[in-house]
């Protein structure tokens, strides 16, 4: 007999052969009422009624169904007697129902499962489950009903190498649901049969606070700087004769104040003309509304928005007023220009009218001159940008600063020389530029002894070793003079009687850009 023969015979209770059409025809009608009662993804309790040599069949109440092989269990299975047999108690999905009846699958049955579970949470729910795995990139949680993935930087605020640092297998812990994971088609196709959460150990717990320090950051002056949008050729002196034309002044006193002759005058006057800004000594509409643009444009420059910019800062903290840098402390002589971002202070130069940050009015901006300055940006006769200040490039300006961010830079290109200072998790924010101390290292009572480079961040006193030269940019910085060192200790941060055998030797300053 065919296996679909077989597998008719066996859902027809082996007498398909001697049935009469009319009995086949209502049983069929019957077995259609039934399965109308169900859907795909339906699951089921029920045991297992037969066992062939190429499928199963599976009954729920007055429902029955086929399992192939395939659906059986994870593996593979190549006898379905080794892993099913008659009476046996099973959990089966539903897959599809089509003219031969209702297909099933027992594999499927703990994604259902899990799906079910899903559905009851939400994204932001507090979770509570036990620790199935431990794997290199996260933590397996068994929660009731479906499994939580913690990846391993959700484990910690801090940086951790190895799950088992935090949690251990068995142990009871709670988290919180950032995401849950539901592929579509898991009925048809396998590889979307991994329904999950993803959970966070480390949102459960308050962020450690950083200490704070003053770190000194080179800053770029600037003032915000408006300009009227004049013809081409447009200069000054030209200017200054269409403000006193609009302003009712003849030729003859315009030459007396400018001392310009009367020849020039009238080369200017012919310049309006052909721009439509002056006719007959008299201003026109257009020429009266540039002079209005010019005397808004010069309003604006007589009492300028001024600040600093701190290109290398965090970005919450770039952007300090004149009166903030007034009461700061000076910086040290013969120290190097603080860290500074280049690119960055070119990008930010380079902003106009509505473009201009917000953060930089929110700032600067004094809440009576916000409305006023608006209406300067929107107006389409000026040009309202940002332009350096001074005579100046740079100032140093210090900042009070997360000292975990700095530490964050440090670790993602150096290794500590000694100690081991917070390491934050993968991922947070960090600090990307540098001015650092870089030193020889040197046993004093060896002299065959090969000195050592190491780096000196001075803000937060700490020595570190390169990790790979190409994952950073160095550049020699001119300074003269060298903050106070480290006392030298060994390499495994204990000092001993022959400490005095290391020497640290400063030997140049350098700004260290890393990636």
């Amino acid at each position: 007999m065919s296996i679909w023969g077989e597998l008719f015979s066996a859902l027809l209770g082996g007498d398909s052969a001697s049935s009469s059409p009319a009995k086949r025809s209502r049983r069929q009608s019957s077995r259609n009422e039934k399965a109308s009662l169900y859907t795909p993804g339906d699951l089921l309790s029920g045991k297992v009624d037969y066992v062939a040599d190429k499928f199963a069949k599976v009954v729920s109440g007055d429902l029955t169904a086929v399992v192939f092989p395939g659906e059986m269990a994870d593996g593979f299975v190549s006898d379905p007697t080794d892993f099913l047999s008659p009476g046996q108690s099973t959990e089966f999905v539903l897959l599809k129902n089509d003219v031969r009846g209702w297909k099933a699958s027992i594999r499927a049955a703990p994604e259902a499962i899990a799906r079910e579970a899903l559905a009851k949470v939400e994204e932001g729910d507090l979770v509570r489950g036990c620790v199935l795995e431990l794997k290199d990139r996260g933590v397996m949680v068994d929660v009731e009903g479906f499994q939580a993935w913690i990846p391993i930087g959700e484990l910690a605020w801090r940086w951790v190498d190895h799950p088992s640092e935090v949690v251990s297998i068995g142990e009871e812990i709670e988290a919180k649901i950032t995401r849950i994971e539901t592929p579509e088609g898991w009925l048809a196709d396998k590889r979307q049969r991994r329904a999950k959460a993803v959970a966070s150990l480390r949102a459960c717990v308050s962020e450690p606070e950083s200490p704070t320090v003053a770190v000194a950051f080179s800053g770029m002056p600037f003032k915000v700087w408006a300009v009227a949008k004049t013809p081409r050729n447009c200069d000054a002196v030209t200017t200054f004769v269409l403000e006193e034309i609009a302003g009712g002044q003849s030729r003859d006193s315009i030459a007396e104040t400018t001392g310009l002759n009367l020849a020039t005058l009238e080369n200017i006057h012919t310049f309006l003309a052909d721009e439509s800004l002056a006719n007959n000594w008299s201003a026109t509409d257009r020429g009266r509304e540039l002079v209005e643009a010019i005397a808004s444009a010069r309003e604006l420059n007589d009492d300028p928005i001024r600040g600093l910019f701190a290109s290398a800062a965090p970005q919450a903290a770039q952007l300090l007023s004149l009166h903030e840098h007034h009461k700061q402390q000076p910086y040290p002589r013969g120290w190097p220009r603080p860290p500074f971002h280049k690119t960055a202070e070119d990008d930010f130069a380079k902003a106009t009218d509505e473009a201009l940050p917000e953060p930089l009015i929110e700032k600067l901006v004094p809440e009576d001159k916000r409305s006023g300055l608006a209406r300067l940006q929107e107006d389409s006769r000026l040009r309202i940008f940002l332009r350096r200040d001074g005579g100046r490039p740079w100032k140093p300006v210090f900042i009070e600063t997360s000292e975990y961010w700095l530490l964050a830079g440090l670790w993602s290109s150096f290794r500590p020389f000694f100690g081991e200072p917070y390491r934050p998790a993968n991922g947070s924010e960090r600090c990307q530029n540098f001015v650092m101390v870089r030193c020889l290292v040197v046993r004093a009572k060896q002299e065959d002894a090969q000195s050592e480079i190491v780096y000196f961040e001075p803000n937060t006193a700490t020595l570190w070793c390169l990790n790979e030269e190409r994952k950073v940019r160095e550049k020699r910085l001119r300074g003269y003079v060298f903050p106070a060192l480290p006392t030298p200790v060994h390499k495994d941060g204990e000092s001993g009687s022959d400490q005095a055998e290391w020497q640290l030797q400063p030997d140049s300053w350098c700004s260290v850009k890393v990636f």
